[in-house]
């Protein structure tokens, strides 16, 4: 496959991910943040079951629970910021990666990567609206963290176990982890076209079809090239954002957007060396 076809494959999965935060966003009038997540990724994980070994169980529950608080703390978000700071707060995992991988696993952390972050969280303060974070973009903030955890853990056990079905375990721990705080919250389980749109484009295109599109695509590029793609998934939200909800920013937030996709793309191209 050619370079220029994955690469595009991969523009297709971060346009994928940043339509999920409007999408959400609009549920979440109607099913409560740990019931939508429970029935999405339990849901998920039956297209995974053909492809999940018990062998990956253990790491893939391990893998899974930073997946849960990620998507725990990112859809509990949405219900108090904007989709776009959503998308764009996300995206930040990119740069928070090489932290957690330094602390969990001691890997070198350079100054370049340490501005990236600093970078990185100056344009999440002006994105903010330069008032301070708010609940909800603190919120993102650790969802981005619990990320970063996620895809640390999964550089470090991918190289030796089944991608797919780990992914499967990783996609039931996260439904099975939200199981029982859905018990005690919700208050809204309302099944509409909303809803039933939104379950569709996160859990068989958002989770199912763009994990296994990413998969492969990154094969077959480089991984400059996927990092700074993948990171288009925060403007793609703005877009979504913009014509479905009508959101838009000042030109401060923008400064802000500008400052985090210079720490993304920055981080990606230092990877890639």
């Amino acid at each position: 496959m050619k370079r220029i076809y994955a690469d595009l494959g991969l523009l297709t999965v971060a346009l994928i991910w940043g339509a999920t935060f409007p999408v959400v966003k609009l549920a979440l009038d109607y099913i409560s943040p740990f019931a939508f997540n429970s029935v999405r990724f339990l849901l998920t994980f039956l297209l995974f079951v053909p492809f999940v070994r018990r062998g990956e169980f253990r790491a893939g529950m391990m893998i899974g629970f930073a997946s849960f608080l990620g998507y725990a703390f990112q859809t509990v978000g949405l219900e108090y910021t904007t989709a776009t700071n959503a998308g764009f707060i996300t995206s930040t995992y990119v740069v928070l990666t090489p932290v957690v991988a330094y602390l969990l696993y001691r890997e070198r952390l350079s100054k370049m990567e340490i501005a990236s972050v600093v970078l990185a969280f100056t344009g999440i303060y002006l994105l903010s609206g330069y008032s301070g974070f708010n609940y909800g973009d603190i919120l993102m903030i650790l969802c981005a963290i619990a990320f970063a955890f996620e895809i640390a853990m999964i550089s470090r056990y991918a190289k030796e176990l089944n991608p797919m079905s780990l992914a499967g375990w990783q996609v039931f721990a996260i439904g099975f982890f939200s199981v029982f705080p859905a018990m005690v919250t919700t208050t809204r389980f309302e099944f509409n076209s909303y809803v039933l749109i939104a379950l569709a484009i996160t859990g068989l295109l958002a989770t199912f079809l763009a994990k296994i599109l990413q998969n492969y695509m990154q094969a077959h590029t480089k991984s400059v090239d996927a990092g700074i793609i993948l990171s288009l998934e925060g403007v793609f939200s703005h877009i979504f954002a913009a014509a479905f909800l009508g959101e838009m920013l000042t030109l401060t937030q923008y400064a802000g957007v500008l400052l985090v996709f210079v720490a993304v793309i920055s981080i990606s191209v230092l990877q890639d060396r």
